[in-house]
């Protein structure tokens, strides 16, 4: 728990949070998902700091994109979120076969490959579009269930309700004590590990390119693969509509097909970021451009002015 936090302060936010959720049980998934784009822009309007990272974002990674089509696409990201939001909670409510009923899966013999092989692998995803549901039906699809790397949340009782959702659909989370001994133990039993790297990483100055700019990139993957030897399949989850999500599994990559040069810090992480990129561009306006990620550009810029 944070230092900054109070007991008090998690208890209202968590009372915040049934309440939500009691509404949301009440909503269809249109109606919710009509009252999350309105959160969502609302949001935009009233948090001009994140509206100016998310422009930035945007112009950066889209500079041939005429300015009038960039904002319309802020906003969508804003409401896409809001919608995602109220999504999370209704989710809460359903039954793993529920939730199947509502996904279409691509790509499924990917992931098959990456199970007939007998050993432990990982799945590569990142902040697009439905994330949550991704892992969710990673864990019913993979035998066993599936682990993820998860930063705990700041409010316990929150992090306590997310972890009770994710161990009804197969998954465990990782992270609360040494991370690499449990992730290199979950592979050594042949289990699967989820990881997330699009996010700029604290302490780290490392950098690969990402959307044709340098930014800032944790190789914990590539060193995770180059030790074990296992492969990593691709995984991204998209929301097609109300109650309506792809699951895409994209083509693994096998460390045994690449050579010692390939397998480096450098060039495995940047295939593993250009792979995500382009799971973005599939979807540009469910990417989490709300998130500073390259901090040390937008500051240079703005000392420019």
């Amino acid at each position: 728990m944070s230092k900054d936090r109070s007991a008090l302060r998690n208890r209202l936010e968590f009372g915040l949070y049934r309440m939500v959720r009691w509404v949301v049980g009440w909503l269809s998934p249109t109606a919710a998902a009509r009252l999350g784009s309105l959160v969502g822009s609302v949001f935009y309007s009233v948090a001009p700091r994140r509206g100016a990272i998310i422009d930035f974002n945007l112009e950066l990674a889209f500079p041939e994109m005429p300015a009038n089509e960039r904002r319309e696409l802020a906003r969508e990201v804003s409401r896409h979120f809001g919608r995602v939001a109220f999504d999370a909670v209704r989710i809460q409510g359903l039954s793993p076969d529920a939730l199947r009923t509502e996904v279409t899966i691509e790509g499924e013999e990917n992931l098959q490959r990456a199970i007939d092989r007998g050993q432990g692998f990982f799945l590569l995803s990142a902040h697009v579009g439905s994330w949550e549901v991704a892992a969710l039906m990673g864990g019913l699809l993979i035998p066993g269930g599936m682990s993820v790397i998860h930063r705990p949340l700041d409010n316990p009782m929150l992090d306590a309700e997310l972890e009770s959702l994710r161990a009804t659909f197969g998954n465990r989370a990782l992270g609360k004590f040494n991370i690499t001994r449990e992730v290199l133990g979950e592979i050594k039993n042949h289990g699967v590990v989820g990881i997330l790297i699009d996010q700029r990483p604290r302490g780290v100055d490392f950098e690969v390119p990402f959307f044709g700019h340098p930014a800032k990139t944790h190789p914990v993957l590539a060193r995770f693969v180059r030790k074990t030897g296992v492969p990593v399949v691709p995984i991204f989850g998209y929301w097609d509509g109300p109650a309506q999500y792809t699951v895409s599994f994209g083509d693994p990559v096998d460390p045994t097909e690449l050579s010692d040069d390939e397998l480096e810090d450098g060039p495995l992480t940047e295939r593993f970021m250009r792979i995500t990129e382009d799971a973005i561009r599939r979807a540009p306006e469910q990417w989490l451009w709300y998130h500073d990620r390259w901090r040390p550009l937008r500051e240079a810029a703005n000392q420019e002015r």
